[in-house]
């Protein structure tokens, strides 16, 4: 239990974003090949949401926290925001196009995660 404790939450929040990124492009590739036979079972979005709910709790604790105790900077949690809006876009709105906001938006967080780790890394080093 204690390992699992000591996940860095960045590295969570990144992971999680990226998995969202690859789905979010790889399933309708899959579909167009027709390697996920009918496609109805992908009207339900349940998992989508569930993903994208873990992605805001991880973040918030990672980016909020962090903030916070380190390195006061706002652009991660920006960025972070900016990715889950264009996420919540890319689930209600489902034309061709949108595809791509749910692509970007996982990469922006992901981004966020990465930068907000550099951050708390420097601001604790530096003298």
């Amino acid at each position: 239990m204690k390992s699992f404790l000591n996940i860095n939450p960045d590295a969570a929040g990144f992971f999680t974003s990226m998995l969202c990124a690859v789905h979010c492009s790889a399933v309708p590739v899959l579909i167009s090949m027709g390697l996920l036979g009918s496609g109805s079972w992908l009207h339900n979005h349940a998992f989508d949401w569930i993903i994208i709910g873990i992605g805001v709790l991880i973040a918030s604790y990672s980016l909020i926290g962090d903030f916070y105790k380190k390195h006061k900077n706002i652009l991660p949690l920006a960025m972070a925001m900016l990715g889950f809006a264009m996420l919540i876009i890319g689930m209600i709105e489902h034309h061709g196009w949108m595809l791509g906001f749910s692509v970007v938006g996982g990469i922006i967080v992901a981004l966020a995660h990465m930068y907000n780790h550099k951050l708390g890394a420097n601001c604790c080093t530096t003298p």
